[in-house]
């Protein structure tokens, strides 16, 4: 029997099945929760009329020290699940048991979803796999992981790159911001007070004075950002990026730092930093030797490397269609971590498995849903039909 003829008639037999559950039901869909681990809950929706088709999705991450709440209440989660409720699919999430850079929870977490789903409802005829941010990366290595237990992922603006890459900006952003602003940020580059918030609305004490500190020297922060490497089109996305990529180091550093035992795996000791803040080479150049000369320098330690480079890399082995997204100036997670996926899984021979779809915009996440569900459509459509978009 071909693929295509197994999977309509698992689908007629589960909308057959569905039809028969949902009878007398007022509700447009049934709704299931529960704990799903230690301090975990899942949530699964499952439309009047279901396709027969599921979808897991993998939040993003969260900060470590906020409490963990369920799925629903999950930043753009409520969005998402509407509108695939919309086009017929069930819907499951969990939260994770920790927050965080908890990766391997929200892999565990979210591979969970299908026996659950399958012990409730029954087994769809396809599971697809979508995810944004850290949730992004989760469903990046499911799909290297269980091949042949999900079709097709929608990876959106995620650290495909791997940790390190990520790590590796986030630094770059917090030493070269101490070497233009010193003192502003109390504490080391990966030594963060704790009890310290950053926040916009309404602004704390810290905000405040990185604020005060950026718009005083607006020559200094572009300086800054072009060595930092902070996407931005315009002034406006200037500024938006380096106040959010100061929240963004402040929040998360601690977090990766914990996870390997406060051991360093950042590394700048040979790092040439380029600031092109003017249209003069040699004004260019002296501000760049200038940098060079007084960033702090770091060593990283092998062990906390291996462990980010073992745990949080993915290698590319996909082996179903795979359809990203990303906003090209993402101050959080760039949109170089999208080139660094690509060489991976070329490296791994199998570019024909990899679709990659870029937004032009400014922002982390800040793709409509109607671009979400065009991504997802074109995901939809290629493994429904085996047609690559």
């Amino acid at each position: 029997m071909s693929t295509s003829l197994q999977h309509a008639l698992t689908r007629a037999v589960l909308m057959t099945a569905c039809a028969a559950v949902f009878t007398g039901t007022a509700a447009a869909q049934s709704h299931y929760e529960g704990a799903i681990g230690p301090g975990s809950s899942y949530e699964i929706d499952v439309p009047a009329v279901w396709n027969g088709d599921l979808v897991l999705y993998a939040h993003g991450i969260v900060q470590a020290s906020q409490p963990v709440v369920p799925p629903s209440s999950q930043d753009g989660y409520a969005a998402i699940r509407a509108a695939l409720l919309g086009k017929g699919y069930a819907v499951a999430a969990s939260s994770y048991s920790s927050n965080g850079w908890a990766l391997g929870d929200a892999v565990r977490r979210t591979h969970q979803l299908s026996g659950i789903f399958k012990s409730k409802i029954g087994a769809p005829a396809r599971t697809l796999l979508v995810g944004h941010s850290m949730g992004a990366l989760a469903i990046a290595k499911m799909a290297e992981a269980y091949p042949g237990q999900y079709d097709g992922a929608l990876p959106m603006c995620g650290p495909l790159g791997g940790a390190l890459t990520e790590v590796q900006y986030a630094g770059d952003a917090r030493v070269t911001f101490d070497y233009y602003f010193p003192g502003v940020l109390p504490g080391g580059p990966f030594d963060v007070p704790e009890g310290l918030p950053y926040e916009s609305n309404p602004p704390s004490p810290l905000f405040l004075q990185v604020y005060g500190a950026l718009l005083s020297n607006p020559a200094k922060m572009q300086q800054w950002a072009l060595a930092a490497k902070l996407p931005f089109a315009s002034s406006a996305e200037l500024g938006n990026s380096a106040f959010y990529v100061v929240g963004f180091v402040w929040r998360y550093t601690n977090d990766l730092i914990a996870r390997v035992n406060g051991k360093l795996p950042y590394d700048n000791r040979d790092t040439v930093y380029q600031v092109n803040a003017t249209a003069d080479p040699a004004v260019n150049a002296a501000l760049s030797a200038q940098l060079n000369a007084g960033v702090a320098r770091f060593d990283a330690d092998r062990a906390a490397l291996n462990y980010y480079e073992r745990n949080y890399q993915p290698d590319g082995g996909i082996g179903f269609p795979v359809v990203t997204l990303h906003t090209l100036r993402d101050p959080a997670i760039p949109y170089a971590h999208e080139n660094q996926y690509a060489a991976l899984v070329a490296a791994a021979g199998r570019s024909d498995w990899l679709v990659q779809r870029a937004v032009n915009r400014w922002g982390h996440c800040t793709m409509t849903t109607s671009e979400v569900l065009d991504a997802f459509t074109a995901l939809e459509t290629w493994v429904q039909t085996g047609q690559r978009p």
